[in-house]
């Protein structure tokens, strides 16, 4: 849970890299809801519906929020602009062929973020989170010829890949 009075300063400063570090702090895992739970959200801090709105954009045109749709939707928050649109094409295009140095699957997965999108080791757990939690990652056992081990499968759903 986010401290409501710290998001209604960080918002009458002004600054949205603050608010960003303090949501993505709060809620690691993301902020379980449809579009509207992160107006809902702000609204609670005592912003007006339109003031909500608009600080939501700016959240999300930042690239420090974005709603993941689907079985699990949710909003998830990164302390640092992260493009999920650029992230879900490379790993359409690149990740089923990717093969790292590392054995464990999430550890490749994170860097793998990290060298393609150039992000921290923090934010690259950050993004990781988000997406386990919304079920669009998750590990899985790939048996194959050349590969017989576990691996990070990334299915985006249709609905978000219409969304970016």
């Amino acid at each position: 849970m986010v401290d409501l009075e710290n998001v209604r300063q960080l918002i009458e400063q002004g600054d949205v890299e603050a608010l960003a570090r303090l949501l993505s702090g709060a809620y690691p895992t993301g902020l379980v809801g449809e579009r509207d739970a992160l107006v809902t959200l702000l609204m609670k801090a005592g912003l007006s519906h339109a003031e909500a709105v608009r600080w939501a954009g700016r959240l999300e045109e930042g690239g420090y929020a974005h709603h993941l749709p689907g079985a699990s939707p949710r909003w998830v928050f990164t302390s640092k602009p992260v493009s999920f649109h650029k992230l879900a094409e490379m790993i359409k295009s690149e990740w089923a062929g990717f093969v790292g140095k590392s054995s464990e699957a999430p550890e490749e997965a994170l860097e793998f973020f990290e060298r393609h999108l150039g992000l921290d080791r923090e934010v690259a757990e950050e993004v990781y989170r988000g997406l386990e939690a919304a079920g669009y990652a998750a590990v899985v056992f790939q048996e194959a010829p050349e590969i017989n081990r576990e691996r990070v499968l990334f299915e985006f759903p249709e609905v978000f890949l219409k969304q970016v």
